[in-house]
């Protein structure tokens, strides 16, 4: 099975912060191969060249829109199955129809949120099986204390959601494995969470990381609210990093 962060995707849009801010998204959702194109027009040059996995469309663009390229797309002979999704801060039932119409697999309101980028990319089937959840993960090094029989050991997550995350470790504790999380964050806070070891990956060559995919287990709807703000600030920072 391909994996699914070396997806290709195309993302176009005529607004270089919106431009900027979902390939942000993209990256921390784990895909590191985003092709930006400030138009249509570049859209249709770069698939005489390039396979995209998905297209990411601003409806709304000066120079050849959103709408003429899914027509494009779904009209060719080459590219009929490429999956388009559409992104826009129109949230009109006639425009969203009419992009339906033309073949679109989701359609994305602005401002556009992890949690709606993950859902229209898992709609898509564009993610891993594996990853198909609840809350979406972004990518994230993470220094945590994990207390497992009572023993504390100080790892680094790989990647974080508000339902749970992978933790790296050189041994994993087996699946089922009962842990207690301390995470900080912002401000010196923090938060403890019981989890449970839910799928573990052993060590693979140099290729993967070997560590355990751990599920928050008991969380409260306060202590969800609490993660999804802070991966909120995370993506923030990553948008003024850049920005600067």
């Amino acid at each position: 099975m391909k994996d699914y962060k070396t997806n290709k995707i195309i993302v176009a849009d005529d607004n270089q912060n919106s431009l900027m801010f979902i390939g942000l998204l993209l990256k921390r959702l784990g895909f590191n191969n985003v092709i930006p194109a400030r138009n249509g027009l570049e859209v249709l040059k770069l698939l005489k060249f390039v396979e995209p996995d998905v297209v990411m469309l601003d409806v709304a663009m000066g120079t050849v829109d959103g709408l003429e390229v899914l027509e494009h797309i779904k009209k060719d002979s080459q590219t009929p199955d490429i999956p388009v999704i559409m992104v826009s801060g129109d949230s009109s039932n006639e425009i969203i129809a009419q992009c339906k119409k033309l073949g679109c697999t989701d359609y994305i309101t602005k401002p556009v949120s992890v949690e709606k980028l993950h859902t229209a990319l898992e709609w898509g089937n564009l993610l891993a099986d594996w990853t198909k959840r609840k809350h979406p993960r972004i990518s994230l090094e993470k220094k945590v204390i994990v207390i497992h029989k009572g023993i504390s050991y100080n790892l680094y997550t790989e990647t974080l959601s508000a339902g749970g995350a992978f933790i790296r470790k050189k041994e994993p504790f087996p699946k089922g494995s009962k842990v207690q999380i301390t995470l900080p964050l912002n401000n010196e806070r923090a938060v403890q969470l019981q989890a449970e070891v839910v799928h573990v990956k052993e060590l693979f060559g140099h290729v993967f990381p070997p560590g355990m995919g751990i599920k928050f287990t008991g969380i409260t709807d306060h202590e969800i609210a609490i993660l999804k703000n802070y991966l909120e600030q995370i993506i923030a920072g990553d948008m003024l990093d850049e920005v600067e």
